[in-house]
């Protein structure tokens, strides 16, 4: 009785969007730290596809794994999300022993490591947490997948700027001295302990959360980007041997579902810290659907009029239905949308605003931020069709004139191309070259052929564009350059 009580309060929560809200302006801001274990690979993807969690840079410490080497699992990590914008720093090596589990963890490939795009340069923890501390207008939360020592440090070195961060969150056994990440470094438990910051120390007490089968066939249900990347860690010989003896618990898998869902905890004060731990009356198979629920909520629209943005074919005109849902299955639901809703403002299936659609939503993927978040300076000047491209990247990415979001430089280029800034940091991203020589021909053989003026023209345009439209992959037609 009482898990079925605690399972609806927590599903009412689930689906009234009290737990997963879809908004451009998230609730929780934060920065990872990472030893490089596997079950950090998995609580990075929960929190990188929560809509509402903001992950603002992560860094690389020693635990598991040597910093380098994590550093390398991160970025290979981002790359396949394409969240190559989110900075990681790489904390000093220290003097501690490596575990026994350090080969096992090494050998795991966490994403393709040879089709690193964009790759992080090598920056030290320290600058990447001063520089996304410090422009940042939020209050930030420290997730600690490892040791405190990368926080520690900083912190002693930054007490000015500690009121910047609302707390750490931090993933270690309650009998804290038994832990593996307080032995790493026990001095900065103890400095963080004493530094008047909140820490909470989360916990999975209980014998029943496994990766298996259960967890596995939630997992593949889930149809994202990260349960997939999730699901394929899973398939590899070592980690299958790992699930087959029982051997892959849950571990800091609960830190999202902490952050986002803390009635699935229970939790007591020790001294000055807290402590969470998973509510062993929720039955394993619940924790794992909401683990399914997290991962898909960056897979849906942001919508302030819809209940849930329609894609019923018979909803719409005829060369539109027919390519629906394979172009949904390609490029998913968050890019048909923004099309779909920029072709209805802009009045006409333009080809240069289906580019910019494109690129807004190529440019939130590379930083992960929702709509209304991304600073835009674009080149494609106010005479049509060029200019079409800045209605495109207003309605996909919310940068609109109305909240001062987006600039039109006075120089203008032959190529649809803008400037990005988030926190900061900004990237160039420009339509490749062959490709917008490709368009430009196509046009002018329309020109030639029907006249800039006939309805013939226009067709045959609409037809263009709903080809770019299917065809173009957002992650294959852009060049992208950090700035």
């Amino acid at each position: 009785m009482i898990k079925r009580i605690i399972g609806s309060l927590i599903l009412s929560a689930l689906l009234s969007g009290n737990a997963f809200a879809h908004s451009g302006k998230p609730k929780f801001h934060v920065i990872i730290d990472t030893d490089g274990a596997i079950d950090d690979m998995r609580a990075i993807s929960m929190l990188l596809s929560g809509n509402d969690i903001r992950v603002l840079a992560i860094t690389c410490s020693q635990g598991t794994l040597l910093p380098e080497t994590v550093f390398v699992k991160v970025n290979s990590l981002l790359s396949t999300f394409h969240h190559e914008g989110i900075p990681v720093g790489i904390s000093e090596e220290i003097n501690f022993e490596l575990p026994s589990w350090t080969s096992f963890a090494q050998d795991i490939q966490w994403a393709n490591e040879k089709k690193i795009q964009n790759v992080n340069p090598y920056r030290k923890s320290s600058e990447i947490l001063n520089n996304t501390i410090e422009n940042y207008q939020n209050k930030v939360t420290l997730i600690a997948l490892g040791s405190l020592k990368t926080y520690a440090d900083w912190i002693k070195a930054n007490r000015n700027e500690a009121d910047k961060i609302e707390r750490i969150i931090w993933y270690n056994n309650h009998n804290i001295k038994d832990g593996f990440n307080y032995k790493v470094s026990p001095e900065s438990f103890e400095y963080i302990k004493q530094s008047g910051i909140i820490l909470e120390v989360v916990a999975n007490n209980t014998d029943k959360l496994f990766v298996n089968e259960d967890y596995l066939n939630h997992i593949h249900s889930t149809h994202s980007i990260y349960a997939s990347q999730i699901e394929d860690v899973h398939t590899q010989a070592s980690v299958v041997e790992k699930i087959n003896d029982k051997h892959l618990h849950l571990w800091d898998d609960v830190v999202p579902l902490y952050l986002t869902i803390p009635i699935l905890f229970e939790k007591e004060a020790l001294q000055n810290i807290k402590l969470a731990s998973i509510n062993p009356h929720i039955l394993p198979s619940f924790v794992y659907e909401t683990i399914g629920k997290l991962l898909i909520t960056a897979t849906t629209t942001n919508n302030r009029v819809f209940t849930a943005f329609p894609i019923d074919t018979a909803l719409y005109k005829s060369a539109y239905a027919m390519m629906l849902n394979e172009t949904i299955r390609k490029f998913g639901l968050i890019e048909w949308k923004a099309i779909s809703m920029t072709n209805e403002i802009h009045g006409h299936t333009g080809i240069y605003s289906i580019i910019g659609a494109k690129m807004g939503i190529r440019a939130m993927e590379y930083f992960n931020v929702g709509i209304n978040n991304l600073e835009v300076l674009t080149f494609a000047g106010n005479i049509p069709p060029l200019s079409c491209f800045n209605d495109g990247v207003q309605i996909s990415a919310g940068a609109t004139i109305g909240q001062g979001l987006i600039s039109i430089s006075d120089s203008i280029s032959a190529i649809p191309s803008a400037i990005f800034e988030f926190n900061n940091q900004k990237v160039h991203i420009a339509l490749d070259p062959e490709i917008a020589e490709q368009m430009r021909n196509e046009i002018k053989y329309g020109i030639t052929n029907y006249g800039l003026q006939s309805d013939t023209y226009w067709l045959y345009i609409e037809g263009l564009a709903i080809k770019y439209w299917a065809d173009f992959d957002r992650q294959e037609i852009f060049v992208i350059e950090k700035m």
